[in-house]
């Protein structure tokens, strides 16, 4: 049985998140020192609640896999809604750039369970979109996963990677008159 936290400790929690967040949206990777300094928190705290940057970086990519599950949530009657928030995830991959390689270098039980979790968020809006005929009818779900790893090809490669985000979408869905 799970012990409910303290308040504090919830709030420290939260801190902890937003600051890896913080460093990485600056192009900095996560590290637990790094985040102790900018929270204010002692590390002791930070290591109490992550021992480990791959678990800090995992609790990063679960919040954002949160909010992409509740906006899928959000906009379940509109069969539109898969294009943008597969723009979405996009757009996260190319500006959490140290996130998305520090994940990359896991485990593979890890980045296999990350892709299943954001399937599984996907999957509805996925469905709506293709039975309204706006995605095409040749695309699976896990089409996904490949047109993510063609993003990270021109994250690594281009330096506008984010140019490559339409052309990617355009592919997946069909013209609309």
């Amino acid at each position: 049985m799970t012990v409910p936290r303290r308040s504090d400790a919830l709030r420290n929690r939260a801190a902890i998140i937003r600051a890896a967040e913080e460093l990485v949206v600056r192009g900095d990777a996560p590290s637990l020192a790094r985040v102790a300094r900018l929270t204010g928190l002692g590390q002791a705290t930070v290591y109490r609640h992550f021992p480990d940057r791959r678990t800090l970086a995992l609790a990063v990519a679960r919040e954002h896999l949160a909010l992409l599950a509740e906006a899928a949530r959000r906009d379940a009657h509109d069969p539109a809604a898969f294009r943008s928030l597969l723009g979405a995830v996009m757009a996260y991959q190319v500006s959490m750039r140290p996130l998305v390689d520090e994940m990359r270098r896991f485990p593979e039980p890890d980045r296999r369970g990350h892709l299943r979790r954001l399937l599984d968020a996907l999957r509805g809006p996925f469905d709506r979109s293709q039975a309204a005929g706006h995605l095409r009818r040749d695309v699976v779900l896990n089409d996904v996963v490949v047109v993510l790893t063609m993003l990270q090809a021109a994250v690594e490669l281009t330096p506008d990677p984010r140019r490559a985000i339409p052309v990617l979408l355009d592919g997946l869905f069909r013209p609309q008159p």
